[in-house]
């Protein structure tokens, strides 16, 4: 069984480790076990995650936790394209940073174990598009950090670590609301309006046709379009090319990822009408936004 150590990355000062990896017949994964928690952002991909003898199905903007010690894999990467971000770290990064916890952080779900039960870390959490957005954008930014090495480089990733973890408690106590029994909805079709936002944020990097979404609902094409069109002022084709888009912004923005496979990320196979497709929604080019984009940071 291969053990992975967090003394190399301690030895070389770090004391938080970020990085992205692909996965798939060119870097398959064997099962493994490591000394440090591994938190594990899926950028895109398919397949199952195996997790101390549990099974996962993984979708784009899963968050796992893996603990110190437990075993595992991603038993269907050979056949699949799997893209992630690691954030590795040992549990002290976390106690450093706040060695006694506030009362206001103990219902936290995501810092309260550090200082009780390790085991008691959220297994997955489930991003909607707008959460996963801001996660990866924190990722980015200690990815960047962690790299660079400049003055400070360790203290700040170490409070980047902590803002991420009370972001994912919110996100993890929000999504336990809405779980909760609700009062009747003033729209009868707002629960559906929910599901299918959430089934494109999670399925828009894959090719989705109209057709196909109406079936994972079990409605005709024009009943489905029509009350997506009420509730929500556009089409389904719109809300879709609507939330591809906002995930482009995004990898421009924050990533050195071409225009072509910025493209294909968010479900284009044809990176001209995508180009053509952003305009029309941004009203700039890709390449355009990228550069405005890079700009306004500098400025």
């Amino acid at each position: 069984m291969l053990l992975k150590t967090f003394e190399a990355y301690q030895t070389a000062g770090h004391w938080i480790w970020v990085q992205r990896s692909s996965h798939g017949m060119h870097n398959v994964l064997p099962e493994h076990l490591h000394d440090y928690i591994e938190m594990v952002y899926v950028v895109h991909g398919e397949g199952r995650h195996l997790i101390g003898g549990e099974q996962y199905d993984i979708r784009a903007g899963d968050v796992y936790t893996v603990l110190p010690g437990e075993i595992h894999s991603y038993p269907d990467v050979y056949s699949a394209d799997l893209e992630i971000v690691n954030c590795l770290f040992v549990p002290e990064s976390v106690r450093f940073s706040l060695p006694q916890m506030p009362l206001s952080l103990q219902e936290m779900p995501y810092i309260s174990p550090f200082y009780g039960e390790l085991s008691a870390l959220p297994r997955r959490l489930r991003l909607t598009s707008e959460q996963s957005t801001d996660i990866l954008a924190q990722l980015e930014s200690m990815m960047v950090e962690a790299h660079a090495r400049k003055p400070g480089f360790e203290t700040l990733n170490r409070l980047q670590l902590f803002d991420m973890l009370i972001r994912l408690s919110r996100f993890a106590m929000s999504g336990e609301e809405q779980a909760k029994p609700e009062m009747p909805s003033s729209s009868s079709h707002e629960i559906l309006i929910r599901r299918v936002k959430n089934y494109l944020e999670t399925n828009y990097m894959n090719k989705l046709t109209v057709s196909e979404i109406a079936q994972e609902f079990s409605l005709s094409q024009r009943h489905l379009n029509r009350i997506v069109k009420k509730e929500t002022g556009m089409s389904l084709t719109s809300l879709l090319q609507q939330i591809r888009m906002e995930r482009a912004k995004h990898m421009l923005r924050e990533t050195d990822r071409s225009v072509e496979a910025i493209a294909a990320a968010v479900g284009f196979s044809d990176t001209s009408f995508f180009t053509r497709l952003f305009s029309r929604w941004v009203g700039e080019t890709p390449g355009s936004y990228r550069k405005h984009a890079a700009h306004r940071r500098i400025s």
